[in-house]
């Protein structure tokens, strides 16, 4: 049995930034961004705007998008380096928030990898058949913790959130296998 991709979502926050309001913090450009990374803007949380909150942006999402009810979601993985605390999880919170109060979780820290880190754990319990339905979410709100003087990596991140509902199907579809790698040798780059 294979976890097949049910419903997607994402949320970003209302407020942009572009590259012309970073060229008055660090010293770039816009054609400097652009040149090297095509990014030309990026969304920023709001201060009263948590990883949680874009998590439970989401996750209501999907449910909309699903045409579920919450009380069906068996699981809620929550990939993310940029939690609102360490305790209680990012997926404790948006479990509450959704008040999906049948659903078990935990967040799962992997960075760049860590959405897909978090499809191939939830495509694993529902290859157990224990589970029917795991809601995978992304979210990062990076602006919290980055050093906008520092233009190496101020100029890459936004803050955002993804989703996914995994759920089972018998039709030799959807996620079937995966290929995972890692290479921490260039972590002192970050």
């Amino acid at each position: 049995m294979n976890a097949k991709i049910t419903a997607t979502a994402h949320y970003v926050p209302e407020r942009v930034m572009t590259n012309f309001e970073l060229e008055k913090l660090v010293d770039t450009s816009d054609e400097w961004i652009r040149t090297r990374t095509g990014i030309s803007q990026r969304h920023i949380a709001a201060d009263n705007e948590a990883t949680s909150d874009l998590s439970t942006n989401v996750a209501r999402s999907l449910l909309e998008k699903r045409g579920i009810s919450a009380d069906e979601i068996d699981i809620i993985i929550v990939s993310t380096v940029t939690p609102d605390h360490f305790a209680p999880s990012t997926a404790a919170l948006v479990q509450n928030n959704i008040g999906a109060t049948n659903a078990w979780g935990f967040d799962l820290s992997g960075a760049c990898t860590g959405y897909l880190y978090g499809l191939e754990t939830g495509s694993k319990f529902i290859s157990s058949g224990k589970y029917k339905k795991v809601m995978v979410i992304g979210v990062d709100t990076m602006s919290s913790i980055l050093d906008f003087t520092d233009r190496d990596t101020c100029i890459l991140f936004g803050d955002g959130a993804g989703g996914a509902i995994l759920e089972p199907t018998e039709s030799g579809g959807g996620i079937f296998d995966s290929i995972l790698h890692m290479d921490g040798s260039g972590g002192h780059f970050l």
